[in-house]
Formats: structure tokens, sequence, C-alpha cells
């Protein structure tokens, strides 16, 4: 008898397997007549359940058709029922014979089922429907066992127990499995919808966008594909999104795309240089979102060109230099400015007196340049600021050497490191390449060539000190050059305040 009732729950589990994925395309297909269906697909079922089933008293069949009927109730209504009752009744009728067995089996199918259907559209409870109309099995098939004792004097046990716990274990199983596959479904329909989201969001998004999962391309729009130098976004699908990425920032990029995904941030903005398909170089703004797709963690980044932002930006960079440049470039010679000139000798100055360490300062005076300008016109006096500081640059040429236009015809260098006689020697090249260019100054009161004095200053900074002394220095020992003849390098000594003629 188990055995007969075990074959029975079993073909009944392997047909709301089968029945399951037929009943997706039953309602798509036959929406309104999908009871009918349902009807006749569990009528014949319960046809092979009484095929299997067992004789237990004279012309009664024990088995699991009534299980059968609950389900054709939950998935198709009370249609659904009445058809799988009335093909059930007809069965037994031409199989087995009119009978008592045929009458009472014909009494409890269509009770079975009327009840069955109402239980199901009354209540809306999934579990409250299920267990009221297991119930109402388990009460009606104790009455027709009690009705056998009473009428035929026929035993209930151990037929009785096993039966009803058979419905039982069976009504509530078949519950649970119909609710796990129900939830199953909902699963898969979410997910679907989910990727269909994903794929009308990737379609029309004026952005590119693509999914992809650990660096492999999966989804890609039309945008994506033009962006990335592609005909189609086909020709994206399965290519390794790291093989676009210029191999410079390669690495950066690998490790970034791991932090994130193994990280707890869900989004993620960058900005990378990649190669498209075609070779050509582009700049991309990107933002990563974790995303579940095709039931695995992926990622789908929108990007979009910047490029043009990317160069406008260079061009401020460059324009922003260029202005700094100007700032602090004396527009005639090229040479450093009075303002930079201030801001670089303070931070040279406090260089030194930290380092303790010698600098020199070196004043250069054009000499009789007034005269020039009024013998040769501004213009040659322009040509003349030029070249010699052309010749100041020059010989001021280490990495710690600095010039600059002081004011008019006025020059200043910056000597860091080196002793006042190799500052000495420095300053006599500047006059004596000046004095080589030949430049004709007829009306000089030195000499009738253009030429120098300069004013010469080499120490130690010290508290006692302000870089503003220096200056004053280098001034007067510019001073005693012009007053001793011009064309000359005067040194002013600090520590006897006395200038030596060189």
């Amino acid at each position: 008898m188990i055995k007969d009732l075990f074959l029975n729950f079993s073909l009944l589990i392997f047909f709301l397997m089968g029945f399951n994925r037929l009943q997706n395309f039953l309602r798509q297909r036959y929406q309104r007549d999908f009871p009918v269906f349902v009807g006749i697909i569990h009528g014949i079922f319960g046809i092979i359940l009484i095929f299997f089933g067992m004789k237990i008293y004279e012309n009664n069949i024990l088995d699991l058709r009534q299980l059968a009927i609950l389900t054709a109730a939950y998935f198709g209504g009370l249609r659904a029922t009445i058809i799988t009752g009335v093909m059930l009744i007809a069965f037994r009728f031409s199989y087995f014979g009119v009978s008592n067995g045929s009458i009472y089996a014909c009494v409890t199918i269509s009770i079975s089922a009327i009840v069955s259907g109402y239980l199901n559209r009354w209540l809306k409870t999934y579990w409250l429907k299920w267990f009221s109309m297991i119930a109402f099995l388990v009460l009606l098939s104790c009455f027709f066992f009690v009705y056998q004792t009473i009428e035929y004097s026929n035993s209930v046990f151990p037929i009785m127990p096993i039966y009803e716990m058979s419905l039982i274990l069976g009504g509530v199983f078949i519950a649970i499995f119909i609710h796990f596959l129900n939830k199953s479904d909902k699963l898969k329909l979410a997910l679907k919808e989910s990727e269909e989201s994903y794929r009308t969001l990737i379609e029309t998004s004026p952005d590119g966008i693509f999914v992809q999962i650990d660096g492999i391309i999966k989804l890609a729009n039309q945008k994506a594909a033009s962006l990335l130098g592609a005909k189609s976004p086909s020709d994206l699908i399965d290519l390794n999104v790291f093989d676009l990425i210029e191999p410079i920032g390669l690495t950066e990029s690998y490790d970034r795309y791991y932090q994130f995904m193994n990280g707890d941030l869900k989004q993620d903005h960058k900005e990378s240089t990649y190669i498209r398909l075609d070779g050509l170089k582009i700049d991309f703004s990107f933002s990563g979102s974790k995303v579940i797709y095709q039931g695995h963690l992926a990622t789908m980044v929108s990007f979009r060109d910047i490029s043009e932002q990317k160069e406008a930006q260079r061009k401020l960079q460059h324009a922003n230099h260029l202005l700094h440049k100007l700032s602090i470039t004396d527009g005639l010679t090229g040479l450093a400015n009075r303002r930079y000139f201030d801001e670089i000798f303070k931070v040279k100055w406090n260089e030194a007196l930290m380092n303790q360490t010698p600098i020199s300062l070196i004043l250069i005076d054009i000499d009789s340049f007034k005269k020039f300008n009024d013998t040769y016109g501004h213009l040659e006096g322009d040509k003349c600021l030029q070249m010699v500081a052309n010749i100041i640059s020059k010989n001021l040429r280490r990495a710690d050497d600095f010039s600059a236009r002081y004011g008019g015809e006025e020059f200043i260098g910056i000597l860091s490191g080196l002793s006042e006689e190799e500052s000495i020697v420095i300053a006599e090249s500047i006059r004596e390449r000046i004095i080589d260019l030949k430049i004709p100054n007829i009306n000089s009161l030195a000499i009738p060539f253009v030429s120098t004095s300069i004013g010469l200053v080499n120490l130690v900074p010290n508290e006692s000190l302000h870089f503003v002394d220096a200056i004053n220095f280098a001034d007067k020992a510019l001073y005693e050059a012009k007053m001793n003849g011009r064309n000359q390098v005067n040194v002013y000594s600090v520590g006897t305040e006395m200038s030596l003629n060189r």
C-alpha cells in the first residue's frame, strides 16, 4: 500500500515539475482559455493516478487523484476543477462500470472539485488557501472511511491513518514545492526584467554604456561602439576592455578595478585615455556601478568623450603658464623682471642663511646709456639692452644662478655658493664680453663702445643682516665703480665697509 501511494506521489511531483514549465507557455499563448487547458491536463493526469491506484475494498480504488484536483484548483480555479472532475468521473464510470464505489467516487470528486475551486477563489492568502483545501480533503476522506465502516463493516485500520497522513504530507509538500517553483519563477522574471531594463537603459542612453564581467564586455550600446571605433555593438562583445587602455595607465586601471570590485564602494568615477579600435587615442570620463548581469557580479560602465574638455584644460594650463611667465618676465630682454627678482632673492637669501653658505649679488649698469639713446635712438637702445641681457644670461648659466632686469639700463644677478674670487671672475667675464660686442657709443664717458659698471657684494647671511642690505651694498659698490671712471667691477667689503677697486 505504501509503495503504491509513494508511486502516486512521485508521479504527482514529476507532473508538477513538467506542468510548471508548460503553464508559462499556456498563460501567454492561451490566456483566456488557460483554465480549460489546466482542467484537461489535470484530468488526464488524475486518470493516470487512478491507473496506478490500489484496490482496498470491493469496487473502491485508493489513489491521490484528490491532490491533482487541488493543483487544478490552484492553477486554474473553479473552471479547471470542474473540467478535471468531469473527466475523472467519466473515466471512472466508463472503465470500472457503475457500482457503489463508482458512485461514491463520483460524489467525492464532485464535492472536492467544487469546494476546492471556491476555496481557491475566496481565500487570497497562499498558505491559508492550501491548508484549507488540504483540511477539507482530509475531512472528506475520513467521512468515506467512516461510511465504509458503518455501511459495510470494513476495517479502517491501518488504511485510514496511512492514507490521511499521505494526503496531509503530500498536500503540504505540494504546497511547499509549488511555492518554491513560484519563487524561482519570480526570481527568473525579476532577473529577466532587470536585464531588460539594463538593455533598455543602455540602448537609449546618450552616453556610451557597456556591461563587463571580469573585463570582458557582454553588452554595449551603439554610442559605445561609435566612441570606441567599432561599427556596431556586436564588435565589442567578448572584447577585453583592458586591451583598449593606454599602456601607461594599464597597471593603475587593473588595481583600481579590482579594489572597486572587492571593496564596499558601489560606484566609481575616473578619467582614462583609451586607444580606439582604429588606433586613435581619446580621453574618456567613466562612471562604473556594480550590477548583477546573467547571474554574475558585473560592472555597468557609462562613459563619454572628454577630449575637447581635456584639450581646453591643456590650453588653459598653457595659457596660465604663459600668463605667469609674462608676469615674471621682462618683455624686452626676456630676463626675469624686478618683481620676480624680489621673490627669488628672498628664497635664495633664506637658503643661504639656513645653510650658512655664501651668496653674491652683482648689480650691472650700462655706462652713459642716456647718451646712447640720444645719439642712436630708442630702437637701437632696445637692441643694446637685449644684447647686454643675452651676455648676462649666458654667463649666469648654472642651476643656482639667476639674472633679471632691475630697471632701465640696470641688471642684477644672483650667484649662490660661490666665493668672492669666483664671483669676481664671472662679473669680469660679463664686463669683457659686453665690450667685445663692439657696440658703438661715441659719446660715452668711458670708452667709445658700450661698456658696463658692476657693483658686487659677497657675504654669508646672518640674523643681523637683511636681504635688502645686500642690495644696498651692491648699489654702493656700483656707485663707486661709476665714480672711479666706469667700465669696471667694484667689490663691496662687508667687514671693513671699504670698496676695493678692481
